[in-house]
């Protein structure tokens, strides 16, 4: 599963109609695993009601977000997201929180360079 087997729409200013449209060709595919998500780094979605964004708990960085320029892809990549379960949350600050009441993993800098 190479991101290079799908149509990039990057950069495309398209329709919503457009966008469920394409996004059909990532159907069956795990987009959590597509993106890179592994133990250490995993995919959940915030959406404020005004805008919806797939992030990433890092355990060096704490909540980082995926800034795909390709709306398509932004778009299978929420959808499979919310379908399977991964969390969602209505802002970042209930993400952060969240992260906390769980106890997601946590790591310093100096540990990343002792790998």
């Amino acid at each position: 599963m190479e991101p290079s087997k799908f149509t990039s729409y990057a950069h495309r200013d398209l329709s919503r109609k457009k966008i469920i449209k394409y996004a059909a060709q990532y159907d069956g595919v795990d987009m959590a695993e597509l993106l890179g998500a592994d133990e250490d780094c995993f995919p959940f979605v915030v959406d404020d009601g005004t805008a919806a964004s797939v992030c990433f708990w890092d355990p060096y960085s704490g909540i980082m977000m995926d800034l795909d320029e390709d709306p398509v892809r932004a778009y299978a990549a929420q959808k499979y997201l919310r379908e399977n379960a991964y969390p969602v949350f209505d802002s970042f600050e209930a993400a952060e929180k969240h992260s906390i009441e769980r106890e997601w993993p946590r790591k310093k800098k100096n540990d990343q360079q002792n790998k």
